[in-house]
């Protein structure tokens, strides 16, 4: 770990085959602590992601799930708990998605983690999702139960959204391919 110019934990992380990936950085990901892993694991495989990996460390009371976007059904690991699923995961190029569950706090009704947007404790903003269809991808949130930070139509920037996942973290829903502004795109 390194810190950043603004004092947040920057993972350094060493690919497992470094000769996969030519380039030196990439992103690689985003770790969100989640209070109950089953709610997240769902929320976010309707978002489309897949589980690549998991580590339990029943010791030290916390366990890791990695989830990817855009991959092959048949690079899904059918047992995310193997150490083949972990060396997949490792060498994936595309950005993981890290959820950290400290064990327990899933049955304490209390409990809430900070997401970074609460008054007085800004930091972290958000994770972003391209969609086709926001407005639908939109519904289908709200379907799963989860509100809505910001509606496609709400705000002075129409077309995009901001939902709320099962820990209240914010989840930009974006179109893909960019929003339109109505701009002219002079020759």
């Amino acid at each position: 770990f390194a810190y950043d110019a603004d004092q947040y934990w920057v993972e350094v992380v060493r690919r497992r085959t470094a000769d996969k990936i030519s380039n030196k950085f990439n992103f690689s990901q985003t770790m969100l602590r989640v209070k109950d892993p089953k709610k997240s694991i769902a929320f976010y495989k309707r978002l489309g992601m897949k589980v690549m990996a998991e580590k339990h460390f029943p010791d030290a009371k916390f366990s890791l799930y990695f989830l990817a976007s855009n991959v092959p059904d048949a690079d899904v690991p059918a047992d995310p708990t193997t150490e083949e699923a972990a060396l997949a995961a490792s060498n994936l190029f595309q950005p993981v998605l890290e959820l950290t569950h400290n064990h327990g706090t899933e049955d304490d009704e209390d409990f809430k983690h900070y997401n970074g947007n609460e008054e007085g404790r800004q930091g972290f903003g958000h994770i972003g999702f391209l969609v086709d269809d926001v407005y639908q991808a939109c519904d289908d949130i709200r379907e799963m139960g989860y509100g809505m930070r910001k509606e496609p139509d709400g705000g002075s920037m129409k077309g995009l959204a901001f939902a709320y996942d099962p820990d209240g973290y914010s989840v930009e829903i974006i179109k893909r391919g960019g929003m339109d502004f109505g701009q002219k795109n002079v020759g």
